[in-house]
């Protein structure tokens, strides 16, 4: 049991790594993730820190205990975020690092919203106008892999009617999403797909500025290959933002 275990978490870790590598470090001694977390370092904020402490027979029983969890702000969210961990219902014996991080994560941007929205009257609604030019969104999601039918039906037909979203998905190891349309269509999608259970999810690249255009037109279409997906995008300078986010180029 013991060796299965340390396999398994050897391999997520791995992963991990490989996913954040300037944010993640791990202490075997103590059993400690660190996370450090900054949506917007342009912003000058300090980073929002996650500790957690690793049972020796996680993932094959045992759940991870937040040493500490602290926002941008110093504020403690470890009560806030031990609860949304329970609220997600994880299974027994399986892996949920990549999960917590991007509960922490969105957890984090949540609090920053909730500090923007005690601004004045005046700025909020200096804001409403700018946001009013990006009304577009695209991003592109790298996912160690996507093999399972109705994961693949979900990305190729987002749950809003009418939605005006096009787009390209590639099964397989790995899978990889782009989505490009009305701002709060594509939100919607990939917040319904980060729903799901997933090994890893990482949005690599994201954009207000502009939409992509497809060969195929509108709409969503799934594709064989890293290269069929990097040939369907029209713009040769969005072409390489793609290759450049999934570490091809």
């Amino acid at each position: 049991m013991a060796a299965e275990a340390a396999e398994r978490f050897e391999a997520e870790l791995d992963l991990l790594l490989a996913m954040y590598p300037e944010s993640l470090s791990f202490s075997p001694k103590a059993r400690e993730l660190k996370y450090v977390y900054c949506n917007d370092e342009s912003s000058g904020k300090p980073p929002a820190i996650l500790v957690l402490r690793l049972p020796d027979t996680y993932p094959l029983d045992g759940s991870p205990e937040f040493i500490s969890a602290t926002g941008h702000y110093k504020e403690d969210l470890r009560s806030t975020i031990n609860s949304t961990f329970r609220s997600i219902r994880a299974p027994a014996g399986e892996e949920v690092l990549d999960v917590l991080l991007l509960a922490f994560g969105d957890l984090v941007s949540s609090q920053d919203n909730s500090n923007l929205r005690t601004t004045t009257q005046e700025t909020r609604q200096s804001k409403l106008k700018e946001s009013d030019v990006s009304t577009n969104k695209t991003v592109v999601i790298w996912l160690h892999h996507l093999l399972n039918t109705n994961k693949r039906k979900l990305a190729l037909n987002p749950l809003l009617n009418n939605s005006k979203i096009s787009g390209v998905t590639k099964p397989g190891y790995p899978g990889v999403l782009v989505f490009s349309g009305e701002r709060n269509t594509v939100e919607s999608h990939v917040s319904e797909l980060r729903n799901q259970r997933w090994q890893a999810f990482q949005v690599r690249y994201e954009t207000n500025d502009g939409l992509w255009e497809f060969k195929h037109g509108p709409g969503i279409y799934e594709v064989e290959s890293m290269s069929d997906v990097a040939q369907s995008i029209v713009n040769p300078q969005q072409r390489d933002i793609f290759l450049s986010s999934i570490g091809i180029k």
